[in-house]
């Protein structure tokens, strides 16, 4: 496989396509997003992408059986995406326009019209694909990228209506009782169960409650769900900061050095040398940042300009990383 991209667990999506409307089944929604991490931060241009059945069995945690592969891929080239940036601007789009395979060999391209929303972005919303497969429903899938894009503000509010249009859920689960149950519920389950972040109870360990109903009348019209990082582990946490907060100051040592974080993953001090850690160093600051992250200003829940968080890491007195 080319550069080992079959070994990428990540990928990125633009905030407009993970505000589209569409409606995938659970395969096709793990098909879509495993073949996503394909794509590099060098690709300016969709190429024909390939991996294998047995790389990519082990992406979605499920073997690929090459007739239900077949039968997956034909639904899924026959369903769409919406845009819609307002009643005079909108667009239907396909994921793929090419789906082969061939002995084992999978090979497929994106749809050209795909690129602003995949290819080059200024913002995005990153996710890792072991965290989605093992979810039970496709729709919790999507809450969980819609609650991602707002992970810096630590709470999203959704309008019933408009999230029922969004993903597109069947007839059935259009009454609030059913939708609360089958998609709101089962989405705070998967997301806590399986993911980096975690919804907060705001009731009681005996009645617990994981978001707010908007109810101005009769019936429920919005709910907001707060949530939290789940960084237990190191490694979670480095590739929280590399994806997210690449060339944020991270902190500020006694010697006035700010520590940030390269695009290609790399501690370095951003002042005039550009110094980038050893790898001896960087695993003890790595270390240190994990342990103190409560403390770190890039992971305060609220949103903040550059100057703003630089201003604030002025006035930290803690103890820095050791060299």
């Amino acid at each position: 496989m080319e550069n080992g991209l079959s070994n990428r667990h990540h990928f990125r999506q633009s905030p407009t396509l993970i505000s589209g409307k569409y409606s995938l089944s659970r395969t096709e929604t793990d098909l879509v997003f495993s073949l996503l991490t394909e794509i590099t931060l060098e690709d300016k241009d969709f190429r024909d992408y390939t991996i294998t059945s047995k790389q990519l069995s082990v992406k979605l945690g499920r073997e690929v059986v090459p007739s239900r592969l077949k039968a997956t891929v034909e639904s899924l080239m026959g369903k769409v995406l919406k845009i819609e940036t307002n009643e005079d601007k909108w667009e239907i789009l396909s994921w793929f326009s090419y789906f082969g395979y061939d002995k084992g060999v999978i090979t497929y391209r994106f749809d050209k019209r795909m690129k602003p929303y995949l290819l080059q972005l200024k913002q995005w919303v990153s996710a890792d694909i072991r965290h989605l497969v093992q979810m039970k429903s496709e729709y919790s899938k999507r809450i969980y990228l819609l609650l991602k894009e707002h992970q810096k503000f630590g709470e999203r509010k959704f309008n019933i209506s408009e999230l029922m249009e969004n993903l597109e859920v069947p007839k059935s689960f259009r009454t609030y009782s059913n939708f609360k149950i089958k998609v709101l519920s089962q989405a705070v389950t998967d997301i806590n169960k399986f993911t980096d972040i975690e919804i907060k109870n705001i009731g009681t360990v005996e009645k617990p409650i994981y978001f707010d109903e908007f109810k101005p009348s009769r019936s429920v019209q919005a709910v907001t769900f707060h949530f939290k990082k789940n960084l237990i582990d190191l490694n979670s946490f480095i590739q929280w900061i590399r994806e997210l907060y690449t060339g944020v100051p991270l902190f500020k040592n006694k010697e006035g050095r700010i520590l940030m974080c390269s695009q290609k993953g790399h501690l370095y001090y951003s002042d005039g040398d550009m110094e980038t850690l050893t790898k001896e160093k960087a695993l003890i600051a790595w270390a240190w940042l994990h342990t103190n992250r409560e403390k770190l200003v890039c992971f305060k829940e609220v949103v903040e300009t550059e100057e703003e968080i630089r201003k604030k890491i002025e006035d930290m007195i803690d103890t820095p990383p050791h060299k």
